[in-house]
């Protein structure tokens, strides 16, 4: 008969089946390296989507699912994962800590996908676009006024402006000169001196924060969950 691990006493089957088997191997596999690989790829993804798909470009019916993907999909994927990767560790209760960084790490993650794509915007339009004389379509009042237009030569200019679109100011049949994206993915821009400005890497920093903010509390969040700190 097999004895227990101190010398006192017989180890039983009972015992051993009662013996909580999945916490320490579930640990291991979920170290903080792991959760450092597993944010950093959540992190590079959505950068790399979000740029490419203004650049490049992408098909336009790839555009959209790909923004939700990376605003939406992959912020919540850096709570979802750990949640079910950690379902078996026992707790008496979640970490009131790892709520808190999780509660900050994916506002934050939304935010980068949307100053990278805005960077990619500005990038794509300094290298592929072109000055043109345009028509005023229409002019659309909202939360953001945009306004419709149309080239001389009755070519449709999508999407519409929004950056110097007043409607106090223009009205339908009002002639001028953008520079807007031939793929239609970039909104065009009246104002010479906002395009010729046009710096992608102004957004450098504020990324790279964002970024890094959502590597570190993503990995530090999703470490003290697995060891079930408070």
């Amino acid at each position: 008969m097999a004895t227990g691990r101190d010398g006192h006493g017989p180890t039983t089957g009972a015992a051993r089946a009662a013996r909580p088997t999945g916490t320490t191997p579930l640990r291991r596999r979920t170290g903080p390296v792991h959760w450092f690989l597993f944010t950093g790829a959540c992190v590079t993804a959505s950068v790399t989507l979000v740029w490419c798909a203004p650049v490049v470009p992408l098909p336009a019916f790839l555009r959209g699912p790909v923004f939700v993907t990376c605003a939406l999909v992959i912020p919540l994927a850096l709570v979802l994962v750990p949640g079910v990767a950690l379902r078996h560790v026992r707790h008496r209760k979640t970490p009131r800590a790892a709520i808190g960084v999780f509660v900050v790490t994916v506002p934050a993650a939304v935010v980068l996908a949307i100053v990278t794509q805005r960077a990619a915007e500005e990038r794509a339009l300094r290298e592929r676009g072109r000055w043109t004389e345009a028509v005023v379509v229409d002019v659309h009042r909202g939360k953001t006024d945009e306004c419709a237009l149309r080239t001389r030569g009755g070519r449709d200019i999508s999407p519409g402006m929004t950056d110097g679109c007043d409607p106090q100011r223009l009205d339908p049949g009002d002639e001028l000169r953008v520079l807007y994206d031939p793929e239609g993915v970039a909104a065009p821009l009246e104002d010479e001196d906002t395009a010729v400005d046009l710096d992608p890497g102004a957004y450098a920093g504020v990324a790279g924060g964002l970024a890094a903010l959502v590597l570190v509390a993503g990995t530090w969040g999703c470490g003290r969950l697995s060891r079930g700190e408070t």
